[in-house]
């Protein structure tokens, strides 16, 4: 067998349980080889399968590398690329994915199970990850851990796509664990505006290596990069889309917020309208506030009005990018301090406050900055990057306990981490609730917002 040739082999077996990262296992029997060109070993394989579902008999290929002598000697080697070529038992959560490339492409997990099933199993993630990591008890845990909170409209929601670009001008997303694009002329998770885009950018070649295209969903406004060319601007005029390059305006619980190329913005402009209420539902429960209630999630675009108070919060939005959740909560607050380190989002946040007078914009990073400021807080949202919050974080809000946190999570399992040393390694705080949101359906990525309050 040549060096770099690819061995193919094939297996019927019975899916197992779904990875956290949404692929199903499949356990390959022993006397199987572990490695091409090396000797059978008797102990079983676990492989993870795209597109399966727990308990399926399916026939399974596994596509895997020779092992070059320069991987060989460093004792590495490509994971292996595995597809279902058959399926003879269907699972009854199973629907047609209407994506041709679903299970190549690396963008979506989820497409072949029912809605209703994805929600429930994202629950059982977030219950798994708190139990297991954040030692909480798994009985507590159901009574804490709500439903996950559905996305009224499951397809077309993303305002963000990153496309890649081949060597002949095609556009479209990479294959998984590969760098081979996948030319596309649409795709069903993409906002109808994106697509109509990339329609027309499927018929021209495209500049390398990338072409980012957003859209205000609640603006219709499309912002490109890089700037198409002319002929392209007017194929994309006639098809009702007006190209920004520098930036455009969403709107988000009624107040107006720019978005460049470089910003970070909720991807699910819908779903991020529940997380608006969600997060100051939570920050001022006992505060007089007038609520929106679980039931009215999403029904309007405003948020409620802060009713008649002797005195307003101190707050701090952590991590607080263009500023969404500090200009949210500036009509809730005596005073808002919003931290950030990034310069080109304390820009955009700077733009986006710039009529309002008490949001302070604190530069630096939030472990610097929040230790200082702990002890004068009655109320903190934390919405940190996936690898969740600094230990110096966590620390500072164990000295100088904060009367109530809510932490804006995407990544389950750094929740579940930080938790630990917030409600468990010591009991500084208590954790009232979880609310999974859904802002990636048809994906494996989960959204959390957890509420904590000080112990008495």
């Amino acid at each position: 067998m040549m060096e770099g040739e690819r061995s193919l082999t094939y297996h019927t077996v019975t899916l197992g349980p779904l990875t956290r990262s949404g692929l199903a296992q499949a356990e390959i029997p022993g006397e199987q080889a572990s490695e091409v060109g090396e000797a059978p070993t008797s102990r079983p394989r676990v492989v993870e399968v795209p597109a399966g579902l727990p308990g399926e008999r399916v026939t399974i290929a596994i596509e895997e590398p020779v092992l070059s002598a320069r991987r060989r000697r460093a004792r590495r080697q490509a994971p292996p690329r595995v597809w279902i070529s058959a399926i003879h038992e269907a699972s009854p959560l199973r629907v047609p994915a209407p994506c041709p490339v679903f299970g190549t492409c690396g963008g979506c997990q989820l497409q072949h199970m029912r809605y209703d099933a994805q929600l429930v199993w994202k629950r059982e993630v977030v219950v798994s990850l708190l139990h297991e990591i954040g030692g909480f008890d798994a009985l507590e845990l159901r009574e804490i851990v709500r439903a996950t909170e559905p996305c009224a409209v499951p397809w077309h929601y993303r305002n963000h796509m990153r496309f890649s670009v081949n060597r002949e001008g095609q556009l479209g997303l990479t294959a998984r664990g590969s760098h081979r694009v996948l030319p596309l002329s649409s795709c069903p998770i993409a906002h109808e505006r994106i697509n109509t885009v990339l329609g027309v950018l499927a018929r021209h070649v495209n500049p390398r290596p990338q072409v980012l295209v957003r859209c205000g969903a609640a603006t219709g406004q499309v912002l490109m990069q890089p700037a198409p060319a002319p002929e392209v601007a007017e194929e994309l005029s006639q098809a009702g889309i007006e190209v920004h390059t520098q930036a455009i305006e969403e709107r988000l619980a009624g107040e107006t917020f720019r978005i460049r190329p470089s910003s970070f913005f909720q991807t699910n402009t819908a779903q991020a309208e529940k997380m608006a209420h969600l997060v100051i539902e939570g920050l001022l429960q006992d505060r007089a506030v007038v609520s929106v209630g679980a039931s009215s999630l999403g029904q309007s675009q405003v948020l409620p009005e802060p009713a008649a108070s002797e005195r307003r919060p101190v707050l701090a939005d952590a991590y607080c990018g263009v500023g969404t959740f500090a200009l949210l909560l500036a009509r809730y607050a005596a005073r808002v301090y919003a931290i950030e380190e990034s310069p080109s989002a304390i820009e955009d946040a700077q733009w986006n406050l710039r009529q309002v007078n008490n949001v302070e914009i604190l530069k630096g990073k939030v472990e610097h900055l929040l230790p200082t400021l702990a002890g004068q807080l009655d109320g903190l949202v934390l919405d940190p990057p996936r690898a969740g919050c600094q230990e110096v974080v966590l620390e500072a809000l164990l000295q100088h306990p904060v009367t109530r946190i809510v932490y804006v999570s995407c990544d389950p399992s750094t929740l579940a981490r930080d938790l630990q040393v917030l409600c468990r390694r010591q009991t500084t705080y208590r954790l009232l609730s979880v609310q999974p949101l859904d802002m990636f359906p048809q994906t494996s990525h989960i959204e959390c917002i957890a509420i904590l309050e000080r112990q008495a």
